[in-house]
């Protein structure tokens, strides 16, 4: 009877152990995954996540002198010396006409080392040597006065005032002025006392902050119109990027949105980061092809419309790549394989290949990392078995540029990257807008900003252009790419 008792005992002894036994198993495997999840935060960067190089901590001296020596070693070993290289053809400034040169003046040698003194009258050898130099005129504003008469009816004895005459209107400043005070501001980025500054030193016009921004306000009125046919012919485009970022509002959290082709681009903000915003700037039925970041708010369009950015999805395998034990090995594996895309992708391009060629050359990898993706889905280690999941679901839209014909896809969103940036350094500087008019002036100047630049217009022009005919009612300039 003893015996059974204290076997009773050992029973419940073993079983209370086995017990503490599994949740400290548990308790393990829970403070694993914590901490692998706070050494992955603590080891984002530009490598392995969205986040831009200017975000990267800073380097410490060892790193510093450490990538320098690597560097110059890779220099002595190179037969190629810094600098232009032989057969390089050099760049230099093209001479002005004869017809736009302002003062045009001839001087002669003064003494030649014989004594002699030169008057003109010798013979003159080979051509002269021109020397243009640039320089700026002193700017000294003009200042139109106009003087209303009023004068009284004779025949009802009312009086009466004269009207402005056309294309002038009752603000103190001109169209020219306020297209260049709306560059200063929206392309080159300058505060409002910044601008205000340029107006004082540099053009010599006396202004204040409010006049500044009451200038930048009209001038947004005047680029609605021209928004709204960027937007729609966006909408009708049949490849775009886009891409989306922060913005802030009053403090307050936004997102500023873009889609820009070929030749044209769009900017919207709106104050979610959803798939309804996306449709807000792409249109309900979109019916072209949009390369993105793998953001779930363009999930509205089917996955063959999408193309997914390798170079984004790259910077996601290398986060897996360094993860412990089995993960880890697998994220490699998919790095190498990703690499080799891009490599073939940019011989297809150099070599001038057709598209039946990219397709034969990527067929081994497309199935090497789908098997690859399939294996991590079905693995232990649960954030990259959801990783890999979630790839799988999008998987035909990172091959839709070898796989869609009569037009050609790119394979990255650099294009959106690199148009989204001059806004993040608007927000940066300027920290966002305090008013939503403020932020429908973001949208338009960014907008004719970059669309100008994709067609290498010259800003400022435009914008006076669109100035002067709003003051005299005229029809704005196109946008809009010339031709179909």
């Amino acid at each position: 009877m003893a015996g059974d008792v204290e076997f009773g005992e050992l029973r419940a002894q073993n079983a209370l152990l086995v017990e503490e036994n599994a949740a400290l198993r548990k308790r393990v495997v829970e403070q694993d995954a914590r901490i692998e999840e706070l050494e992955r935060r603590d080891n984002r960067d530009s490598r392995n996540s969205s986040q831009p190089p200017s975000s990267d901590p800073p380097k410490s001296r060892a790193e510093r002198r450490r990538e320098a020596r690597e560097k110059l070693k890779q220099l002595s070993k190179s037969k190629r010396k810094p600098g232009g290289q032989p057969g390089h053809e050099g760049k230099h400034r093209q001479m002005v006409p004869p017809e736009r040169v302002d003062h045009r003046s001839q001087h002669l040698p003064q003494a030649c080392s014989c004594g002699h003194t030169f008057d003109g009258s010798e013979e003159r050898v080979d051509d002269p040597v021109i020397h243009q130099q640039w320089e700026l005129p002193p700017i000294r504003p003009l200042v139109f006065e106009y003087e209303l008469l009023r004068l009284r009816c004779p025949c009802c004895g009312k009086p009466r005032l004269a009207e402005l005459p056309a294309g002038v209107s009752w603000s103190a400043f001109a169209a020219r002025l306020e297209a260049h005070i709306a560059t200063l501001a929206g392309v080159y980025r300058l505060s409002r006392r910044q601008v205000r500054e340029v107006c004082q030193e540099v053009f010599g016009i006396p202004i204040s902050l409010g006049a500044v921004d009451a200038a930048i306000m009209r001038m947004s009125q005047v680029l609605k119109d021209p928004w709204e046919k960027l937007r729609e012919y966006i909408q009708q485009a049949g490849l775009v990027h886009a891409d989306e970022t922060s913005w802030r509002l009053r403090g307050a959290q936004q997102y500023l949105w873009l889609a820009s082709s070929a030749l044209a681009a769009c900017y919207r903000i709106d104050p979610h980061r959803s798939q309804a915003a996306a449709k807000e700037l792409l249109g309900e039925n979109f019916g072209g092809f949009v390369v993105s970041d793998r953001y779930a708010g363009y999930h509205f369009l089917d996955v063959l419309q999408q193309q997914l950015c390798w170079c984004h999805v790259i910077r996601q395998l290398v986060e897996v790549s360094e993860r412990h034990r089995a993960a880890g090995r697998l994220g490699k594996k998919l790095v190498k394989a990703a690499r080799e895309v891009i490599n073939i992708h940019r011989r297809y391009l150099e070599d001038d290949h057709d598209l039946d060629w990219l397709r034969e050359q990527l067929q081994p990898l497309r199935e090497r990392i789908q098997a690859l993706l399939e294996q991590g889905a079905r693995g232990r280690h649960q954030r990259t078995a959801n990783f890999c999941s979630g790839l799988l679901d999008e998987y035909e839209a990172l091959w839709t540029f070898c796989d869609v014909e009569n037009i050609q896809i790119p394979l990255t969103n650099n294009a959106a990257e690199r148009a989204v940036r001059h806004a993040v350094l608007l927000r940066r500087i300027q920290g966002g807008t305090q008013s939503d008019e403020g932020s429908r002036w973001v949208e338009r100047i960014c907008s004719v900003r970059e669309t100008l630049r994709l067609q290498d217009r010259p800003v400022l022009d435009y914008l006076i252009s669109a100035a002067e005919a709003a003051h005299h009612r005229q029809p704005l300039p196109s946008l809009l790419p010339a031709g179909p």
